[in-house]
């Protein structure tokens, strides 16, 4: 029973490190997951941290600072959009309307065509048939 969940432990293990390092960094992860003793770089802000907290360190306490750290980062990162993108994603929009205007404006075109060539049809068939009436093979008056 333990061999079968190890694989699946360290594929969590692993996706928990790569998430954690997209947040915090290389060396803020492997000092929050590495349970070895040796010497680890610890991040300025952790240090000024715990520097903060000196007696009063708590897992509450603590979890909630790292909490405040996050947001801080992806409020940062959340920043608005420059100028140069805010009109490219406007010139997109705008040329996608154009084209799909476009294409509509194609397709109205080609159902104009394909009416008058219908209409058309009709009239040459009309004044065919009034011209050269069918032939009578009188199969509708029976044999004589």
């Amino acid at each position: 029973m333990m061999s079968q969940n190890k694989p699946v432990e360290e594929d969590c293990h692993q996706k928990c490190k790569e998430y954690l390092s997209s947040l915090f960094g290389e060396s803020t992860s492997e000092y929050f997951l590495s349970p070895s003793s040796c010497s680890k770089e610890i991040p300025s802000w952790l240090s000024q941290l715990k520097d903060d907290m000196k007696d009063h360190t708590s897992a509450l306490f603590l979890w909630d600072a790292i909490r405040q750290h996050s947001t801080q980062i992806l409020q940062e990162s959340n920043t608005e959009p420059s100028m140069e993108i805010t009109n490219e994603i406007v010139r997109r929009v705008t040329d996608w309307k154009t084209l799909k205007k476009q294409d509509h404006l194609m397709h109205l075109l080609g159902v104009k065509y394909m009416f008058r060539c219908a209409q058309r049809n009709q009239v040459i068939s009309a004044l065919l048939l009034q011209q050269n009436p069918l032939f009578d093979y009188g199969i509708n008056n029976g044999p004589n």
